[in-house]
């Protein structure tokens, strides 16, 4: 991102913000160390292969498409270890945790496993359906008393892997672990029902502890954990990957131990801690769509005040992701909105409420198209510059001469913190 000078006697900047990803991919030697040496919250030691050691089903899920993973990295060494160790590739089947996402085309399976794991496996890979009865079983309730159905493949191997990434998550708190689980492998009721935890539908708001980087306290969190443990994994595979793709950090052990030594490790790379919100934040991001782009704008709203702004540039071409998403950012109206989501609980419908709530704050630099912006309903500007002449005006208006700001070239991919020091 070009940051736009800004004369320090209009506004003052406070730094930039950015993530701290190694340049340096994890070696094959670091994977397989983490492949030997799991993370289990009574100290076990055993390995990946010796937990798959006489196992007659072994089912590895991996993530879809929209998940950038490392799992054409990964894979072909763990399969390699298990294979090396006694363990028959012809036991091993892969399936796709899609959610309600689409299935993934077979470009994509290759892109997601690596040429030699697609060819090698290209009869053995399934492709999670939440609408398939037939390949959907009940597992039993979560404390809310919710019952829960999950892919049969995987419910009925008698020796389950997960391999996932750890990313922040706006109301799951962190993404991987659980949810390859659920919502990757569940019914859609029962995806519908998670997601319907992140709303209050008294206050219209999001719900208490639903928050970036929370698990504990969390209620979404915990019903993903809570439905994932009714068909445990006998272990998971959690990385950290740069946003360039690379191999930044990898975990692998218990559903949940490991997965928060992910969480830790995601931290030291992506967390920024902030001693002071700004007045305005100049972000970046290269979201090829705003489904992506609303990320970033999450992130940079982090660091500005109640009442400050966020100039976001995010190209968008191919514009706001999807139909569905549409139909519910159109609804202006924030009470008609959560209406409609208290029966009809879906997860663009949270991103059109997150979207409306940031929108009257937001100044949108983009190459959506005149459609796209209107259904979005946020003001544009059609270059940075003007952007923040913009949002320099509007605070002048409100009294600040001389505002405070944050530079954020890469806004996806940092989450900022405000910590009181």
């Amino acid at each position: 991102m070009r940051v736009p000078s800004v004369p320090r006697t209009a506004a003052e900047c406070l730094g930039t913000i950015t993530h701290a990803y190694p340049k340096t991919p994890l070696s094959d030697a670091r994977v397989l160390a983490a492949l030997r040496k799991p993370v289990w919250p009574d100290g076990e030691t055993r390995a990946v292969w010796e937990i798959a050691n006489g196992k007659k089903n072994i089912c590895i899920v991996v993530s879809d498409s929209t998940r950038q993973t490392a799992a054409n990295r990964v894979l072909p060494i763990m399969i390699k270890a298990l294979c090396e160790r006694g363990c028959s590739a012809d036991r091993i089947r892969i399936v796709v945790a899609t959610g309600i996402h689409r299935p993934p085309t077979p470009t994509e399976i290759e892109k997601i496993l690596g040429p030699s794991v697609a060819a090698r496996f290209v009869s053995r890979i399934t492709s999670h359906d939440p609408d398939n009865e037939s390949n959907l079983v009940c597992v039993g309730s979560t404390s809310r008393g919710y019952r829960v159905k999950l892919n049969r493949l995987a419910v009925e191997s008698d020796c389950l892997m997960t391999l996932g990434a750890v990313t922040y998550h706006y109301h799951a708190g962190f993404g991987g672990g659980r949810k390859s689980i659920a919502p990757g492998l569940a019914s859609r009721d029962t995806i519908a029902h998670n997601h319907s935890l992140a709303l209050d539908f008294e206050r219209n708001e999001f719900r208490e502890g639903v928050e970036i980087g929370r698990l504990d306290g969390n209620p979404v969190s915990d019903e993903m954990l809570q439905a994932a443990m009714l068909c445990q994994p006998h272990i998971i595979v959690n990385t950290v990957v740069s946003p360039d793709g690379r191999l930044a950090g990898i975990v692998s052990g218990h559903l949940d131990a490991a997965h928060r030594a992910a969480c830790r490790a995601l931290q030291q790379f992506a967390r920024v801690d902030l001693r002071e919100p700004a007045d305005f934040v100049i972000a970046a991001c290269g979201a090829r769509d705003w489904i992506q782009a609303h990320k970033a704008l999450v992130n940079a709203a982090r660091a500005v005040k109640p009442d400050g702004f966020v100039v976001l540039a995010a190209p968008c071409p191919e514009g706001l992701g999807n139909e569905r998403f549409r139909e519910w950012v159109k609804i202006r109206d924030i009470t008609e909105l959560f209406k409609r989501l208290k029966h009809l609980p879906e997860v663009n419908g949270q991103t059109a409420v997150s979207t409306r709530r940031h929108a009257p704050r937001t100044v949108l630099v983009s190459q959506m198209s005149r459609t796209d912006i209107q259904d979005l309903g946020m003001e544009t500007s059609p270059d940075i510059e003007s952007a923040v002449q913009l949002v320099l005006r509007k605070l002048a208006e409100a009294g600040r001469n001389r505002p405070r700001y944050y530079v954020m070239p890469d806004a996806t991919h940092v989450t900022p913190f405000i910590v009181q020091s």
